[in-house]
């Protein structure tokens, strides 16, 4: 057997030997039988070697998991037009984003919200849409670029919107915080552009304030802690360091300019220039107040629960401006449901009961506060006059009901101005002790009052006679207006006016004496929760005011003190009473516009600022190379005081300065304001625990904010 090929002959063969050399020839090979048993190898088998290496099979279960899609050049030309579009789109509406954030000052809270808010109501909508199915934004996306890809890109733009929108959200937010964050640390490369963006954000956070106070706003925030709203909130301040932007977008989105609850029940003073909103500021805190009192004292399970809230505001400027700004406030308590006899006008429509004081020892002391308005005296001679006066009232006041083997018995005070006056005679009160003034009949009535009674007719200015003059002055100028029927306790709100610049002398006997009538609640329980806003304290401000000793004791009768002046100067007398006034005020101050600042932003300490610098190039232009200081400035600037407009207010307390705008109290939201529930029914205390019932529990399903 053979095996015969053939071979076709070569186009380029020459012939060299024989003309045959280049012809088609035939090659056999002789094919030798192989036996198969002869075939085997001997001794053990050689090992077969596969063609590939192992493990490395692309196919093969290693590689799965990996669905490597087929690419094409077509694929990445849409990928790239997919992508860019999505860019643009993102930059085009972050760029939109930031107008409205820049120019209405919106912080990086309020700007992480819209972002949340976007999430939610897009990749969030188009979930809850698709049966809650967590792929139908990345669903939704494709088929808008399949849109955009097949020449409809409105269509196309407006489904990949779905992850479009947040994400322009989210880069409007990191630019805020950004700049936010740069301007109050770092700065910009020009020191005087960080300034520059520093006063025009403060100028915008200002401005929304003022637009946002326009709109109709509760006087509290309602819930289970309330507390009074007096504003819009435009920026807050604090001692603290500046907030890194972590801090600025985890922090809360207020719009309301809140003074906390236990703030507006210590003291505290509020300054503002005239025509800056002063009046208009104490009528809202004092409603706001009202409202916030109420609702708390509805809660009867707290275990601090507050009394019934009482309002007491004394005008010390007198006049028909008074009376204008009581015309004013009073009607926003009738509209809150607060009953009609318990809305007084002092003196024109109501009298406070000054004779029917419960114990003697108060009496005393409210007729003696009239005269010397509570003053200690400071020579020896001064001090003399004194007692013996003390010594005088004290006869007239203590008189017993009668005198038994020379003891007193009882208690026989006087019950008008009349019988006050009356008793300036050394015979009337020998008879009231028992006795008879006369040297030639021995005196059989309280032994040593005798003396006494003699001691007011001695020497050449006797007291009894220069008392009597007093006293009788200071009657035909009060009038009848402390021979009333009622005491504070019986209002709800009391409006008290008084003539400190017709006649001073007679509004700072007043003064004194309403004082020292408050200070007496102070020994009982009296079952109310009180603010006193004394308004244009400068007109019986004098020596003798003793307004540092009513800051501390009002506290303990439940009554918290707020003072009023257009300046510092109107807060005292000098220097010294102001800086205690201001000092012993733990609630803070609400301040508005004024000139002379520096002095209550002195008490209000400093917060930290840095100094930028940096090097000019060329003599004109700011180089990247500068050095960044740390330093104090006060925590109220003394010149945004000066430049703040009507209405613009802080509330500066315990180092946090919050300012804002007060919103106004328009005649629209009178007329539609309802009567708080309940407020027109009134108990009284019974017994002298703190468990007595101070009014009715009202038992509430729904919360209602006035």
């Amino acid at each position: 057997m053979s095996t015969e090929k053939y071979l076709a002959q070569d186009p380029g063969c020459q012939s060299i030997i024989t003309p045959q050399d280049c012809g088609p020839f035939v090659t056999s090979m002789p094919t030798v039988p192989v036996n198969p048993a002869e075939s085997q190898p001997q001794g053990d088998p050689m090992p077969e070697f596969a063609p590939s290496m192992p493990g490395i099979d692309p196919d093969g279960e290693w590689f799965s998991w990996l669905n490597m899609p087929d690419w094409t050049w077509d694929g990445v030309v849409d990928g790239t037009v997919v992508t860019g579009a999505g860019l643009v789109f993102v930059l085009l509406l972050t760029l939109l984003l930031l107008v409205p954030s820049t120019l209405l000052a919106w912080t990086p809270a309020k700007m992480r919200n819209w972002t949340l808010g976007a999430l939610i109501a897009l990749p969030g909508g188009a979930i809850v849409f698709h049966d809650l199915d967590a792929t139908a934004p990345l669903i939704q996306f494709h088929e808008g670029a399949t849109e955009l890809l097949s020449g409809n890109p409105v269509h196309g733009l407006l489904l990949m919107a779905t992850l479009l929108v947040p994400a322009s959200w989210l880069a409007a937010t990191v630019a805020v915080t950004n700049h936010r964050v740069k301007a109050a640390t770092n700065g910009f490369r020009s020191p005087a552009a960080t300034e520059r963006a520093l006063h025009r954000q403060a100028q915008r956070e200002q401005r929304a304030a003022a637009r946002l106070s326009r709109y109709r706003l509760p006087f509290s925030t309602g819930g289970l802690n309330p507390h009074p709203v007096i504003g819009r909130l435009a920026v807050e301040h604090t001692q603290a360091p500046a907030k890194s932007r972590a801090r600025a977008l985890m922090g809360r989105n207020e719009t309301r300019l809140i003074v906390p609850w236990i703030k507006f029940n210590e003291h505290g003073t509020s300054v503002a220039s005239s025509g800056k909103g002063k009046s208009t500021l104490m009528n809202r805190a004092l409603i706001s107040w009202f409202v916030t009192g109420w609702q708390r004292h509805q809660q009867w399970w707290r275990t601090s629960r507050p009394g019934r809230p009482l309002v007491l505001v004394i005008d010390c400027n007198g006049g028909p401006d008074s009376r204008k700004a009581a015309g004013k406030l009073l009607p926003w308590f009738k509209a809150l449901g607060v009953p009609e006899e318990r809305i007084g006008l002092f003196p024109d429509r109501t009298g406070l009961d000054l004779w029917s004081t419960p114990n003697v020892d108060d009496l005393r002391s409210i007729l003696s506060s009239m005269v010397s308005g509570g003053s200690v005296p400071t020579s020896d001679t001064e001090k003399y006059f004194h007692e013996i006066r003390e010594t005088l009232i004290h006869l007239i006041v203590d008189a017993p009901e009668k005198v038994v083997d020379g003891k007193p018995v009882g208690e026989n005070p006087p019950r008008s101005w009349f019988e006050f006056l009356a008793r300036f005679d050394v015979h009337v009160l020998a008879r009231l002790w028992g006795g008879v003034f006369d040297d030639a009949v021995p005196w059989s009535g309280v032994p040593g009052v005798d003396a006494e009674i003699a001691s007011t007719k001695a020497g050449k200015q006797p007291v009894m006679d220069s008392a009597r003059a007093e006293f009788g002055n200071l009657y035909r100028s009060l009038g009848d207006s402390f021979d009333g029927e009622k005491s504070f306790t019986d209002f709800d709100v009391l409006y008290i006016v008084l003539e400190g610049i017709k006649s001073p002398d007679r509004a700072r006997a007043q003064f004194a004496a309403l004082g020292c009538m408050l200070e007496q609640l102070a020994d009982r329980q009296h079952g109310r929760q009180a603010i006193l806003a004394v308004d244009e304290f400068s007109a019986v401000s004098d020596g003798k005011t003793r307004a540092k000793a009513w800051v501390e004791r009002l506290r303990k009768a439940g009554i918290s003190t707020w003072w009023f002046a257009q300046s510092w100067n109107g807060l005292g007398h000098d220097d010294d009473a102001r800086e205690a006034l201001v000092t012993a005020a733990s609630g803070g101050s609400l301040l508005g516009g004024q000139q002379r600042g520096e002095k209550l932003a002195e008490t209000y300490g400093t917060r930290k600022g840095f100094d930028l610098s940096r090097k000019l190039i060329g003599g004109s232009t700011a180089g990247d190379e500068g050095n960044i200081q740390s330093h104090d400035k006060f925590l109220v600037d003394p010149n945004k005081l000066r430049s703040m407009g009507k209405g613009d207010i802080v509330h500066v307390s315990d180092g946090i300065a919050r300012f804002g705008r007060v919103s106004p109290l328009d005649e629209r939201q009178l007329a539609s304001l309802r009567p708080l529930p309940g407020l027109g029914r009134v108990t009284t205390p019974t017994t002298d625990t703190d468990t007595a019932p101070v009014a009715p529990v009202i038992d509430l399903t729904k919360r209602r904010m006035a």
